[in-house]
């Protein structure tokens, strides 16, 4: 009997200590995925003048930024200039962005998704886009 007293002290005791563990919420694992992805997958060439340095992710903002350099080419201020070029390439990011299913346990959070590419030359930041639940969840 005093047995079985002592055993079931322990269990509950076991049990507290358990619930009490802190568990990992959505935003924390994120911000650990993206921290290991960007160790372990960056620097990553995209293709010839595109280059990701690292993916980071913000709990207090929820925001998953992608930092790019861009060379060559798509280093030339001419291309950030023309508005028309611009509008193209964020709907089509956009586009990608719909579509990319590793993203989605994102989307589904309403997370923010930033992407800023700078200049291989200057270091300078050539583009930002943004965008936000109202946006990709159409």
């Amino acid at each position: 009997m005093q047995y079985n007293k002592v055993l079931a002290i322990a269990l509950f005791g076991t049990l507290l200590a358990c619930n009490a563990c802190k568990r990992e919420t959505k935003d924390e694992k994120f911000k650990r995925d993206y921290e290991q992805f960007t160790q372990k997958e960056c620097p990553r060439h995209i293709d010839q003048y595109t280059r990701m340095d690292s993916v980071l992710y913000d709990i207090e903002s929820r925001t998953l930024t992608e930092y790019y350099t861009v060379s060559g080419r798509l280093d030339v201020d001419s291309i950030y200039t023309d508005g028309t070029l611009i509008s193209d390439f964020r709907e089509s990011l956009l586009k990608g962005l719909k579509g990319d299913l590793l993203m989605k346990p994102l989307k589904d959070e309403g997370v923010t998704f930033h992407y800023t590419y700078r200049s291989a030359t200057t270091g300078k930041t050539r583009l930002e886009l943004t965008y936000i639940k109202e946006e990709y969840g159409k």
